[in-house]
């Protein structure tokens, strides 16, 4: 009985202080009509994201930045840093899971002239596969907005990402 408990302890504490960090990069979309403009998910932007997260016992808590480009239609790209929590569904072999995102954007620039937005807060929700050192991502995600001159206060997006965990 000793052993065993002494064994999950040392487990444990040598996965308290695993950290992994992941490079992601992919496509991301509008996932409604911002401002009547475009139709729903005709249009693609390339988004980058760097995350660095922890492992828990079922969970994996960490933060992140992104870069989300400019999807014709809104004309706005934007840098959001946020909080992550990824709940693993059953982490042997291929690891599915559920993401949430909370954050936010650090930075935001319209192409639009006249128009000088000011994104406050992101949130997302996402699922995703790990195999091995790889990982594939699709999020939900709104960016509320304040300051663009066409009146619009959210920018729903839909990313699929690509990933590659590195240490």
């Amino acid at each position: 009985m000793k052993k065993s408990i002494i064994a999950l302890f040392l487990a444990g504490s040598t996965m308290s202080f695993a950290m992994d960090g992941y490079v992601r990069l992919g496509a991301i979309t509008n996932g409604n009509s911002y401002n009547s403009q475009e139709k729903k998910f005709e249009s693609y932007a390339p988004t980058m994201s760097f995350e660095l997260t922890q492992s828990l016992l079922l969970a994996d808590v960490g933060v992140g930045i992104a870069y989300n480009g400019k999807t014709s239609g809104s004309d706005m790209a934007t840098v959001p840093a946020y909080g992550l929590v990824k709940m693993n569904l059953f982490p042997v072999g291929v690891k599915p899971y559920i993401v949430g995102k909370l954050g936010k954007v650090l930075y935001t620039h319209d192409s639009i002239s006249g128009s000088n937005p000011d994104g406050k807060y992101f949130y997302g929700a996402g699922i995703g596969m790990e195999i091995l050192s790889l990982q594939a991502e699709a999020l939900y995600s709104i960016t509320k907005v304040d300051g663009d001159r066409r009146g619009n206060d959210d920018l729903k997006q839909v990313s699929l990402t690509l990933g590659y965990k590195f240490f």
